[in-house]
């Protein structure tokens, strides 16, 4: 079986790479080595923060990085790039547009795995870091599924922020049951499925379970490994996420 390679930009975080490898692994129905997704990562973890630079906290871009590691993997000589990270997905377009290899898109993928979570979806909630609810992307991909998006109250997102930030990134135990009691708040306000939209909460999610307790949560970071399995003809462990 001829598998394509993918090229994985990461280390946005570090953390979050590594576990979309592991996804990646264990959700492929593969018998021996050689029918696993062939892999080519960078784990560049000293690409600027891109919450920061988004929110105009910080002037350094991490754009420039990002090309360049594109360029390099692409030069490398994988077939498609993905990346683990949704808050970076704000310069997808000009990630794109540099290198002549698809790229898959982690928020389409996840919207589209939220469309189908649960029956009769009509909204969808998203958990992510401030760059990536006031960039408004997520939102677009909604309205162009048809779906209406709901983001988390004021102090709720800034206690996604704190499990993203001071907890994950900081590589101290997070707070999954706050994790959770904000999931479920924007499902009482009229969210049918809730999209983990940042891969720092797909780790929490990971570590607990959470998308096989609370079948209308959709981990982002699992939709996008499902893609790039599919991708590059590989075959899914299972049809649904684990």
């Amino acid at each position: 079986m001829l598998l394509k390679r993918v090229g994985v930009l990461g280390g946005l975080g570090p953390l979050a790479t590594v576990y979309f490898m592991d996804m990646v692994v264990k959700l492929t129905d593969a018998k021996r080595d050689q029918e696993h997704i062939p892999m080519l990562v960078m784990n560049d973890s000293t690409i600027p923060d891109r919450t920061a630079f988004i929110l105009g906290k910080s002037a350094e871009s991490p754009l420039p990085r990002m090309l360049e590691n594109a360029r390099m993997l692409e030069n490398a000589g994988v077939d498609f790039l993905v990346i683990p990270c949704n808050t970076a997905h704000f310069f997808y377009d000009a990630v794109a547009e540099a290198v002549k290899i698809p790229v898959i898109n982690i928020m389409e993928e996840a919207v589209t795995a939220a469309s189908g979570a649960v029956s009769g979806v009509k909204a969808i909630g998203v958990l992510a870091t401030d760059g990536t609810v006031q960039s408004g992307v997520y939102e677009r991909f909604a309205k162009s599924a048809g779906l209406r998006l709901l983001v988390p109250e004021k102090e709720e997102q800034e206690a996604v922020m704190h499990i993203i930030y001071d907890e994950v990134k900081a590589g101290r135990p997070a707070d999954w049951k706050k994790l959770v009691r904000t999931a479920e708040s924007l499902r009482q306000r009229g969210a049918d499925a809730v999209i983990l939209g940042c891969t720092e909460l797909s780790v929490v999610s990971r570590d607990q379970e959470l998308t096989q307790i609370y079948p209308w949560m959709v981990d982002s970071l699992e939709a996008l490994a499902e893609k790039c399995i599919v991708t590059a003809g590989g075959r899914l462990r299972t049809a649904g996420r684990q």
